[in-house]
């Protein structure tokens, strides 16, 4: 019984061996068919760039160490920041006054209006 439990393996493993290998073929033959399928241009629809990382360049980060920390921040201090401002001269010549606001306007327009009066007269 021994031998005849042999060959039956033996032809079970050459049955499955074949039947894996057609199964093998057949994935294959769908890849290159998936591979060679012409793809339709649609015009409504574009391709976008694919995201990229930058990196910083060593000399930049050793020109501004701050670079690293926050990059939209400004590198200015509070101090720094305002000498520059008030260096500048101030606008004489612009004289502003805002239309007047309807009497039935809501009071959060008025006091929008107001807010922004104030930051006008504090700029100008």
């Amino acid at each position: 019984m021994e031998p005849n439990n042999n060959q039956d393996t033996t032809a079970n493993m050459e049955s499955r061996m074949e039947q894996l290998t057609e199964m093998v073929a057949k994935l294959l033959k769908s890849k290159e068919l998936e591979n060679t399928q012409i793809v339709e241009v649609d015009p409504h629809i574009t391709e976008r760039a694919r995201l990229t990382d930058l990196e910083c360049y060593p000399q930049l980060q050793e020109a501004l160490p701050c670079i690293e920390e926050d990059f939209f921040r400004s590198p200015l201090t509070e101090e720094e920041r305002r000498e520059i401002l008030y260096a500048c001269p101030r606008t004489v010549l612009m004289n502003y006054t805002p239309p007047p606001i309807n009497d039935s306007a809501p009071t959060t327009d008025k006091r929008a209006d107001g807010a922004l009066y104030n930051l006008q007269s504090l700029v100008a």
